[in-house]
């Protein structure tokens, strides 16, 4: 199966324009993001496409967002996807994009109940198909550049079986007489605006909801510090305080003076952030 790797926006324009001459009704689509994990913040990092002949992995880096918007908006072309939302989420969050005219095959196998539905297990379930490699991109820095080939490769690997995901999982439905009330479920996937407003995932743990008044309101501060030096350096928040030492900070189970930022913090800043968060607390 032949692949491109396409960047800049003359060549994402040429691309944009092929698919229009050729009248491609529907793709396979899905995305790389950065959450956090290498630097700060959320980033769209790669979008991977299959159009039933070719593969191209499009670097967003370097092309403008309308032509993004224009590509992810189009409602004339049908994008096949598996588990959209985090996709959304990120486009909306970052970018102000919708992603028009989507069929999410997760709601799919959520009707069918199948016993693992991560889109590795789907596909060997469903089509015998086994992803290679998997464990060795789980954590990898999409963004890196230039991105490594067998990166590329693996990332694409996972729109490539989507055309034939859809026809088998369509087919069981269908089978099961489920089809109607999977197509509704997957207009609600797409209806609705993303939530990018909700609070972080650490302001809606048990652990957080287990802080006295005063801790909750010093964890808050102590997230925004964290934050703000996180954002400053460009790195992960938990590369400089880990999230456990925030509520142990909060709860007065651990003094300042004991945290041991990671060494990709510079130093001066290791520094800054310690004698700030001193004064936070007393």
């Amino acid at each position: 199966m032949s692949s491109r790797l396409i960047t800049g926006n003359k060549e994402f324009r040429s691309y944009l324009q092929s698919l229009t001459e050729r009248k491609v009704p529907m793709l396979g689509l899905d995305i790389e993001g950065e959450f956090n994990l290498h630097v700060y913040g959320e980033r769209l990092c790669l979008i991977q496409v299959y159009d039933g002949t070719e593969s191209s992995a499009i670097d967003p880096v370097g092309i403008d967002v309308p032509l993004l918007q224009e590509f992810f908006e189009d409602r004339s072309t049908l994008k096949i996807m598996y588990d959209s939302l985090s996709d959304q989420s990120l486009l909306f969050k970052t970018m102000q994009i919708r992603i028009h005219s989507i069929l999410d095959l997760k709601p799919a196998v959520d009707l069918l109940e199948y016993e693992k539905r991560d889109l590795g297990s789907v596909l060997g379930k469903s089509l015998g198909i086994t992803i290679e490699k998997k464990s060795k991109f789980q954590q990898y820095n999409w963004t890196t550049r230039p991105l490594a080939a067998d990166a590329v490769e693996y990332a694409l690997g996972d729109v490539e079986y989507l055309f034939g995901l859809k026809d088998h999982l369509l087919a069981e439905l269908a089978e099961k007489s489920l089809l109607d009330v999977y197509l509704h479920k997957n207009l609600m996937v797409q209806t609705k605006a993303p939530d990018v407003d909700r609070k972080p995932r650490l302001f809606r743990s048990g652990q957080f909801r287990g802080l006295s008044p005063k801790a909750k309101t010093l964890f808050e501060q102590l997230y925004e510090i964290r934050d703000t030096y996180a954002r400053e350096v460009d790195l992960p928040p938990d590369m400089l305080i880990p999230k456990q030492q925030l509520f142990q900070l909060a709860a007065g189970g651990l003094e300042p003076s004991a945290l041991r930022p990671n060494r990709r913090v510079p130093s001066p800043v290791r520094t800054r952030i310690i004698v700030d968060i001193e004064a936070c607390l007393h």
